[in-house]
């Protein structure tokens, strides 16, 4: 059985002042139930050892999210960031204790809804003996994440807020060893590979690429991506008008 840990990355890279009654993008709620309660359950479905919400330590207790986030699931758990980070790659890389081994990882973002099973991503991933895999859809909006494609639908490139291609990232990604994650990432940082001054997760596949790993990709209809990144975006996930 293939043992698999998740991260929850709640896409902030600093702390956020929000007047009194705002609250983060992942508590906003579609039919009574928080974003990070439907992200948790939808990983539920993988029987994972840990899922890991990497949440910003004034929100955890602020908000009392670690109580939360025990009773959405056993497996779950919050891990506080203390600082300002350079990116969400240098995020992920707080978690490592927890991944930095032979274990799966599969790191998603709360600022994304998708429609479609992670058991099945996961499945397509392993059944086709992949590395590494990411989520696509069709795109050219510079805001996301991109991958250039072999003929084979591999992976060949990948590029953060640069459409290279008609392929963006969905915001998920999957490792076949949570060690291999950690190593791409510290290769990307040392040769500096930033972005807008930050390390994004993306760049990070190019590591994978000089090492000549099996990147897949999982294909879905941009009508089953949801990004929730700007106020229109989140007040369409609430009264359920983006289903």
């Amino acid at each position: 059985m293939n043992m698999l840990n998740v991260i929850l990355l709640s896409g902030k890279k600093n702390e956020v002042q929000r007047s009194d009654g705002e609250y983060p993008e992942y508590l906003s709620e579609c039919d009574g139930k928080p974003l990070i309660q439907s992200l948790i359950e939808n990983c539920a479905a993988l029987s994972p050892r840990k899922i890991i919400c990497m949440f910003s330590s004034s929100d955890t207790t602020k908000l009392h999210l670690r109580n939360m986030v025990h009773q959405m699931h056993p497996a779950a758990s919050v891990l506080p960031i203390q600082d300002i980070t350079k990116g969400a790659a240098c995020t992920a890389l707080l978690a490592s204790e927890q991944i930095d081994n032979d274990e799966e990882l599969l790191i998603l973002s709360t600022t994304e809804v998708l429609d479609v099973s992670l058991a099945d991503v996961v499945h397509t991933f392993r059944e086709n003996g992949d590395d590494a895999g990411v989520v696509i859809f069709k795109s050219l909006h510079p805001r996301y994440s991109f991958v250039r494609l072999a003929t084979d639908n591999l992976v060949v490139e990948a590029a953060e807020k640069n459409p290279i291609s008609p392929h963006a990232i969905a915001g998920v990604y999957w490792f076949k060893s949570g060690s291999m994650f950690v190593s791409a990432v510290k290769d990307m940082i040392r040769k500096d590979a930033k972005v807008n001054n930050s390390f994004f997760i993306s760049p990070s596949l190019n590591e994978l690429v000089l090492q000549h790993k099996r990147i897949g990709t999982y294909r879905i209809e941009p009508t089953q991506y949801r990004p929730l990144k700007t106020h229109s975006q989140l007040q369409a996930f609430e009264t359920g008008t983006n289903r």
